[in-house]
């Protein structure tokens, strides 16, 4: 696994990926170790700096934060099956659109899993690229996001026009 740091409109972004894609992505750790450590944390490997995929990797987060599909690969093998289909789920929310945590363990035919449903979003190692910001509480409200709390959430969902 390699890593780099891309800086965007949003602020430094760093990104780490395999042979098989982008396997972890960050905006709320500020030094290369405690990204090195959200790695591990997220995916059980500690990745190595490399910087000759950061130009084309800064242009694909700032082309997603500018309205851009990324339809590119993520490695999510150190997930368990049923984080890879809450997931894939969430990968599906349009920009600009929103579910609550009931409406996707439906979509995943587990109706009754809202909870689960957000273990597996807290788990998210790819935030942005699998848009888990895009997922609220019952009610309506923010609720919590794994890349820098409720308020960079809601930042996103305004960059998207939801707010």
């Amino acid at each position: 696994m390699r890593y780099t740091c891309c800086d965007t409109s949003f602020g430094p972004i760093y990104v780490a990926w395999t042979a098989h894609g982008i396997a972890c992505l960050s905006g709320e750790e500020r030094t290369d170790e405690a990204f090195r450590a959200r790695c591990r944390t997220c995916t059980g490997q500690s990745p190595d700096r490399d910087d000759s995929r950061r130009p084309e990797l800064q242009r694909m987060l700032q082309g997603w934060l500018e309205g851009e599909p990324y339809l590119g690969p993520v490695d999510l093998s150190s997930l368990s099956p049923f984080a890879r289909e809450v997931l894939a789920a969430c990968r599906a929310i349009p920009r600009g659109e929103v579910r609550t945590y009931a409406q996707l363990a439906a979509a995943v035919g587990r109706p009754r899993a809202a909870r689960a449903v957000g273990s597996a979003l807290r788990r998210n190692p790819v935030p942005l690229l699998i848009p888990c910001h895009r997922v609220l509480r019952g009610d309506g409200t923010i609720g919590q996001y794994n890349m820098g709390g409720p308020e960079v959430k809601r930042r996103l969902l305004e960059l998207e026009g939801v707010f």
